[in-house]
Order: C-alpha cells, then sequence, then structure tokens
C-alpha cells in the first residue's frame, strides 16, 4: 500500500516538473538582493545651494523575469539624503523596468509627485561581471527650476548570503540528478 502512494507521489511530481520544463516559468525569475558598495556609489544634489554629493550604504532587492523582459525593484533600504532615502529620490519602487539585453536593464517612470508633475526618472541598470552599476537621473519640467535636480552613480554587488544559497541550491540540485 505504501507502495502504491509512493508510486502515486513521484509520478505526480514528475508531471510537475515536465509542466514547468514547458513553460520555464520557474527558471525564468530570479531574485537577487544587492550591496551597495559606499566607496563607489553616490548621489549628487544639484541646487539648494550646491552640488553636493553623498555616500550611498544600503540594500535592495531585484526580480528579473527574463521571459516576460521585465524587472522590478521588491524593496531597497539605504541612508538618508537630506531627509528621503535614495529609493523615495528615485522612485525605484515605482519604476518600470525592461530587460533590454543580457547585461543590461532599463526603468522608466513619469513620477506622480503632486509637487513636481511630469518628473521622469530613467534609471539603466548594468551587469558587469560579479556586479552591477546603476546610473540615473531625475528630469524636471522646465517650469520647476527650483527643484532639486538628482544624479545616482553606483556599484552594487550580491549580497554574500544570497551567493551562498544559490550556490548551496546548485550543490543540492547536483547531487540529487547528477
Amino acid at each position: 500500500m505504501v507502495r502504491k502512494k509512493l508510486k502515486k507521489l513521484v509520478f505526480a511530481g514528475i508531471v510537475a516538473l515536465a509542466v514547468m520544463g514547458c513553460t520555464r516559468s520557474w527558471a525564468a525569475i530570479v531574485t537577487t538582493i544587492y550591496e551597495f558598495v559606499p566607496e563607489q556609489s553616490t548621489v549628487v544634489v544639484y541646487g539648494r545651494g550646491g552640488p553636493y554629493t553623498y555616500p550611498i550604504e544600503g540594500q535592495f532587492q531585484l526580480t528579473v523575469d527574463y521571459d516576460m523582459g521585465t524587472a522590478s525593484f521588491d524593496w531597497i533600504v539605504t541612508n538618508d539624503i537630506w531627509s528621503d532615502s535614495v529609493g523615495d529620490i528615485f522612485y525605484m519602487t515605482e519604476l518600470d523596468g525592461t530587460v533590454v539585453s543580457d547585461n543590461r536593464i532599463d526603468f522608466f517612470s513619469e513620477s506622480t509627485d503632486p509637487t513636481f508633475p511630469g518628473r521622469d526618472i530613467l534609471l539603466e541598470f548594468t551587469f558587469t561581471d560579479d556586479l552591477v552599476h546603476l546610473t540615473s537621473s531625475t528630469y524636471y519640467p522646465r517650469y520647476a527650476m527650483d527643484a532639486p535636480f538628482y544624479t545616482l552613480d553606483a556599484i552594487a554587488v550580491p549580497e554574500p548570503m544570497t551567493i551562498f544559497m544559490l550556490a548551496l541550491g546548485g550543490m543540492i540540485v547536483r547531487r540529487r540528478y547528477y
């Protein structure tokens, strides 16, 4: 009796794996936590009496769906630049990401900020070796001359725990199937 149930369970597992393999949904979505490198990550604020340069410290989680060609920031936690975090300044969790190539993702959004309607944000996310390069600028309409203008130039690396979990998952799969 136990053998019969085990056979049914194994058969159901094989069918589930075959369905996932046909839809490829299990391999197409990648979620990674990244950590900013403070020595190589800055936000420059123009207006409000200067340009002022601030280092960025913190993390963010990025989810990329390669089959759909989309990407999104799930969350971002950074130090504050004046009174806002980097995620708030660039509306990162609200940006729509498009996978442009294997090593580049573009994020774009027209801000819904009621103070400065029409504030467009473009963020480029480029994969280079084991790190990512983020560049962005905020664009304001011409009538908002007194509004601050921000630029982002940052380097981030995958969080060590993320790399460990990916390696551990690869070892488990390799041990079970090879």
